[in-house]
């Protein structure tokens, strides 16, 4: 007979016998398949929601307030074959016309037929009428309108010459769209969920005509965003190299917010820009194309003073022409001031910082000459297109930017405007005025050359478009496909996650499969004795059961794997519900590939078939005779090693109670780690003094206690016969229960010393973000008042911490993708001046009084190039946010990440200090110095820290909230933030300890196989008590005793190393510990395994016990 056919016979004989192991595997495999197929499905959900949120996109072209002709986007279309889109993003809020529902940053977009060409399905309307509205699902929810329903919109109007730039007008930085009916609600493959950001959480989005918002911010036929189409083949869609290349064929000087001007009277053309100052590389390409340009730079001066003399209020340009120290007045200002050449005149002005902060300087120069007013370079065109200055019809109805002193302005000075307009009155060297009139937008406000006409235009056009490029000016193409591609495929592994909260369960089920396949060896061990007495070596008949322990797993796996269906399903449930802080609340799919099923089948496979390989090993050690005989016991350890294992529980005792009395001493915050530390050394105490109890009672023989004996003493001596199978089972439940217990010491609690600076609130009350940036001062009383008309009786005591912010992807654990090119904040260290708590810096960096200022000293420590800059993080984004959940791929100090700034330029952070767990976490910190170098046109700040009185924050919020509505804040507090980020460890947690209570009333089951085989193999002991009179009753409380303080002991040992563990969290007076979870679950432990016990008990004991003596 082959080996096989006694495999398959042997497989089909002891069936009934095999159906424990069996099932022992299928829970192994429905577990390991479960993981995976929950992995699979949050994937799988990601990857629906990435493809929902693009439709069709393949490529973006994002220019946040840097406006581009729409035209453009046609013009693609034709030369890449594929559809296009262009579209205004901004930035906005939206509510219901009675005020009764709102919504914040909400993403309002400009639309065309063009754009809902590109989403997954069209909807019922091709284009949105004007006065018309659509909004996604979410953004209905939120305001709780329907089709038909009124909403208004307030959006942020992008000002071409930045707010924080000097002569920006004190303008409104909104626009509103009232009245607008809502047409449709989209769903998300109608583009409802259209972002380019990666994220599980769909925006807040609300689609109006594109020509309407055009239209509202006074911005005709300008967009900045635009889309780009997959191909109909999507292997043959544009890439970015092809879609940059085809918009530098067609882009236009306009598309670089840029201008060519005939000057009247032949005086030559001039470059300028809407933007006032024109871009460094755009000032570079002009004067590239031409040797014979001249640099111009116009400043507003406040006033030109000779003595007790003063001219206000005028315009002062910088040319090449002039001599540094002096200044050259026209004519009508010298005879304003009774100037004549080589007088001493003082000229005085404002610089912006930053908040807008005006600083009034003033610099004093020897008058060089007067320039008459019919001079030519008395030029009316040398000032600027100045917004709120250029248009006025009077001075008293400039919009400079700056406080004005309307009295100062005299008849005459109205007269000057009426007849010159902007014509300079004072002129200096372009060198002094680069020096103190440069800014980070830039040092010169127009390029001039001496040709005239419409040729040489139009050849300068082209010279300059040949010296830029579109990256230059910020006009960049992305890959949003690939990047969503990127994000989904590295986003936190689910599978993993789930396998590792489900340890215990797949441990239980190990050892299940061990001692149930074991219980069925030893029931074969004369069987096993016979093959080999009649020749067949050993080698062929510990393969022949591995083949057949093969055929089980086999089988398991197979059960299990449509069990794993079932369990990934219940977590999904679960993470959609009880568990949906884990995932913010995102919808959840089913997903499942064979992927999935092979992977955890084969996992479960080889697991099993190597813990039957395992328990065979021992077949190796006894020979024909002693398995004929029906097997071996264990051998009782020596006195020494009970003398030892006794020493190491004594000093890990020691060592436990050393760790509290230290932490106790130290007078400080009992430490949660040191008491963590201590339970976790009273656990192994604890086996190590029931290791060495049942090694020294396994030695005792009988009828040496013969006079002391009794039910209990011979329950635990029996114990002691097969301690390792005993110790097996207290460990598995005191480690399983110790777990359980103890893991709520990680919870993370947010109101725990949450008013204290270094905590995770950094002691702040309040933290807002708004949709519309604030450029002000929130800190000067007299901003708040005239600018934002806050109350000053709240307000007052009331401390802002400002950041500026470059919006990109949530890097936060709340975000299940992964995080790319994380948000930006940009702060001022000093004004983080001991708040919060930097756990890490690069060596070599010195932190001072303030860590933070390592923002501002790391460049000079550190040798940093210009193209590398310092960033802060919390240790949480570095670790998890920024690897996709995988510890091996988390970033370190001295890592860097890339971004492209706003001209294009590549540059990188660089990581260079580590926070501790904050509210800031999901951004990237770095200086504000350099922020606004490389994101000059980002004006304002849109994140705010406040940190006020506790007993008015309500007050306080309410006033915030109700005098800045317009810029559409979302003021929370700092615990409710900082507890909505902890909520996703803390949910973890519970998940573990969910799943490690369902393992270990697995694990109790093994209680219940190894009563079952114990009782078996002692059938002739408790025969011969009952043939002396023992009642059977007595014999059976006699084997429960035995086998229940197993149980009690483990679960014991493991508590009350738990409660020593989770001590500071029990004491404190904001502990939130799951007391109700924790002892259902231990109680549902001790419950079933007492079942599972006494069940087992009462089978093994059925029948005449005296037949099995007479048998013997």
């Amino acid at each position: 007979m082959s080996t096989w056919s006694l495999v398959l016979k042997s497989f089909r004989f002891y069936a009934r016998s095999h159906v424990g192991t069996l099932l022992g595997v299928a829970v192994g495999t429905m577990v390991l398949v479960g993981a995976l197929l929950v992995g699979e499905s949050v994937r799988g959900s990601l990857r629906d929601m990435a493809e929902a949120r693009l439709g069709r996109v393949e490529l973006a072209l994002p220019s946040n307030d840097r406006l581009f002709r729409a035209e453009l986007a046609s013009q693609l279309r034709a030369e890449l074959g594929t559809g296009t889109a262009a579209l205004l993003q901004l930035p906005g809020v939206a509510k219901r016309p009675s005020g009764e529902t709102r919504a914040n940053n909400v993403v309002v977009m400009g639309v065309n037929e063009a754009f809902w060409k590109l989403a997954l399905e069209q909807p019922e309307f091709a284009e949105i009428p004007e006065d018309s509205i659509v909004l996604n699902e979410r953004l209905a929810k939120q305001l709780d309108v329907k089709k038909g329903n009124m909403v208004n919109l307030r959006v942020h109007n992008p000002s071409q010459l930045s707010r924080d730039a000097p002569m920006a007008p004190i303008e409104d930085s909104t626009a509103s769209l009232a009245q607008l009916e809502v047409l449709a609600i989209v769903s998300d493959a109608e583009f409802g969920r259209f972002s380019l950001q990666a994220s599980q959480v769909p925006p807040y989005n609300a689609f109006v005509s594109l020509g309407q918002l055009q239209e509202a911010i006074e911005k005709p036929a300008m967009a900045n965003l635009m889309l780009v189409g997959q191909a109909q083949s999507p292997a043959k869609s544009p890439t970015t190299d092809q879609a940059q290349t085809a918009l530098a064929r067609h882009w236009q000087l306009a598309d670089a917010q840029a201008q060519l001007l005939q000057l009247p009277d032949g005086k030559g053309i001039e470059l300028r820009s809407p933007r006032v100052f024109l871009d460094p590389p755009l000032a570079r390409a002009a004067l590239e194309v031409s040797t014979e340009a001249t640099e111009v730079l116009t400043y507003f001066v406040n006033k030109i003073q000779l003595g007790d003399k003063s001219t206000p209020y005028s315009m002062a340009s910088a040319l090449a022409d002039f001599e540094p120290g002096s200044v050259w007045l026209n004519q009508w200002s010298a005879d304003d001031l009774q100037a004549k050449v080589g007088d001493e005149v003082e000229l005085s002005y404002y610089t912006v910082g930053t908040m807008r902060q005006l600083e009034e300087r003033s610099d004093k120069f020897k008058v060089g000459g007067i320039i008459a007013m019919d001079d030519p370079r008395a030029d009316r065109t040398l000032m600027p297109e100045f917004p709120g200055m250029t248009d006025s019809a009077n001075c008293a109805d400039w919009d400079t930017g700056f406080p004005m002193d309307l009295d100062a302005i005299r008849d005459k000075d109205e007269d000057y405007w009426d007849t010159y307009k902007g014509t300079p009155k004072a002129y200096i060297s372009l060198a002094t005025g680069k020096e103190i009139w440069s800014n980070r937008f830039g040092n010169l406000t127009a390029v001039r050359y001496p040709q005239n006409g419409r040729a040489a235009l139009d050849k300068l056009g082209q010279a300059l478009l040949g010296k830029l490029s579109p990256t230059d000016t910020g006009l960049t193409f992305q890959a949003a496909r690939a990047q969503a591609s990127i994000s989904v495929d590295n986003a936190m592994d689910f599978g993993q996650l789930f396998m590792s909260f489900s340890f215990f369960l797949i441990a239980a089920a190990v050892m299940l499969i061990s001692l149930l396949f074991q219980f069925t060896m030893e029931k074969r061990t004369r069987e096993t004795g016979t093959l080999l007495a009649v020749g067949i070596p050993a080698r062929r008949v510990r393969r022949m059961l591995l083949l057949e322990g093969g055929l089980i797993a086999i089988a398991g796996c197979i059960v299990g794997g449509g069990g794993g269906s079932l369990f990934a399903r219940a977590m999904l449930n679960a993470l959609s519900t009880n568990w949906k802080d884990a995932v913010s609340s995102a919808t959840l799919t089913y997903h499942s590939t064979g992927t999935a099923w092979a992977t955890g089948a084969s996992m479960a496979f080889f697991v099993a078939l190597g813990t039957i390989w395992w328990t065979l090993r021992k077949l190796k050690k006894q020979t024909a005779r002693e398995l004929l005989a029906g097997g071996s016991q264990e051998i009782a350890g020596s006195t020494k090693s009970t003398k030892r294992t006794s020493i190491i529980a004594v000093v890990l005792f020691l060592c436990a109670i050393g760790s509290v009395g230290a932490a106790v001493a130290s007078g400080s915050q009992l430490s949660p780690n040191s008491f963590f530390t201590a339970g976790a050394l009273l656990l192994l105490s604890g086996l190590a003094f029931t290791s060495a109890r049942l090694t020294g009672l396994a030695r005792v023989r009988a009828l040496s206690q013969a006079d002391g004996l009794s039910l209990s003493g011979l329950g635990q001596r029996n114990a002691a016969r097969r301690r390792r199978r005993s110790m097996a089972t207290v460990g598995m439940l005191a480690c399983g229960s110790f777990m359980i217990a103890s893991i709520g010491v990680f919870q993370k609690d947010a109101t725990i010393d949450a008013n204290i600076p270094t905590s995770g609130t950094g002691g702040f009350e309040l933290m807002g973000e708004a949709s519309i940036a604030v450029v002000h001062d929130m800190n000067n009383a007299a901003n708040r008042e005239d600018f934002y008309s806050l109350d000053e009786e709240i307000i007052k005591n009331v401390n802002f911490v400002p950041f500026r912010l470059r919006d990109g992807d949530q890097a936060n654990c709340l975000n299940l993708n992964l995080a790319q090119e994380p948000r930006l904040l940009g702060v001022r260290p000093e004004m983080l001046l001991g708040k919060f708590t930097i756990i890490d810096t690069l060596d070599g960096l010195q932190t001072g009084n303030n860590p933070w200022s390592i923002l501002e000293t790391a460049r000079q420590t550190l040798n940093l190039t210009d193209d590398m800059v310092p960033v802060i993080a919390d240790q949480s984004v570095m670790m998890w946010a920024l690897s996709g959940g995988d510890p091996m791929k988390s970033k370190k100090l001295g890592d860097t990440l890339d971004y492209i700034d706003e001209h294009g330029n590549a540059f990188k952070v660089k990581f260079v200090a580590q926070l501790a767990d904050s509210i800031l976490q999901g951004n990237l910190i770095i200086p504000e110095s350099d922020f606004i170098k490389r994101f000059p046109s980002e004006s304002g700040y849109r994140v705010f820290l406040i940190d006020g009185p506790a007993a008015k924050i309500k007050e306080i919020s309410d006033e915030l909230n109700n005098a800045m509505e317009n810029h559409g804040f979302e003021w929370v507090r700092t615990t409710q933030r900082l507890g909505e980020l902890n909520a996703v460890q803390n949910t973890y947690l519970k998940t573990f300890q969910v799943l490690g209570g369902l393992g270990l009333l697995l694990g109790s089951l093994g209680l219940g196989v190894v009563v079952m085989r114990n009782v078996q193999e002692r059938k002739s002991e408790l025969a011969l008590l009952r043939a002396i009179g023992f009642e059977k009753n007595s014999i059976k409380r006699f084997v429960l005793v035995e086998y229940i303080s197993l149980l009690i002991g483990g679960l014991l040992i493991g508590t009350i190393a738990a409660g020593l563990a989770v001590l500071p969290a029990m004491l404190s007076p904001t502990a939130d510990a799951p007391y109700a979870l924790l002892g259902l679950t231990l109680g549902g432990v001790l419950l079933f395994a007492g079942l599972w016990t006494w069940t087992a008990t009462t089978l093994s004991l059925r029948g005449n016990l005296l037949e099995g003596l007479r048998r013997n």
